[in-house]
């Protein structure tokens, strides 16, 4: 009987649980190397916490996160500052700036858009 209460409150945990269509993760090089090369969608949020176009644009992100029609997009926010080498890189000159990626391949990219709207369609030309 214990065990069957057990696994009834395992499963129902599990559903209740929401699935995520959008993750947003801190800028690793390895990590975000990888995602590129299996051919996800990726993205990177050239984010400073002290700018308020990057922090309204981390909520319109946020926002997106339980929206399955992201179909499993992953961004990586990546400091502004810290990752000088990855805004050269990218011909990024500006905060607030998502680039957006299919695979290896760039798709789209922003500088400002925060609200929610705007970043579905960004995303939606990757998917």
């Amino acid at each position: 009987m214990k065990q069957t209460s057990l696994l009834s409150v395992v499963i129902a945990a599990v559903i209740a649980t929401p699935v995520l269509a959008l993750d947003i993760l801190p800028y690793q090089a390895d990590a975000f190397s990888r995602a590129r090369s299996e051919g996800k969608v990726t993205a990177i949020q050239f984010h400073s916490g002290w700018c308020p176009v990057c922090v309204m644009q981390e909520r319109g992100v946020k926002a997106l996160m339980n929206d399955k029609t992201m179909g499993g997009v992953i961004v990586f926010q990546a400091d502004y500052f810290k990752e000088e080498a990855l805004r050269r890189r990218f011909d990024v000159s500006s905060f607030s700036t998502l680039v957006v990626f299919r695979g290896e391949l760039e798709r789209a990219r922003t500088t400002g858009d925060f609200r929610p709207e705007q970043l579905k369609q960004l995303f939606a030309k990757a998917l």
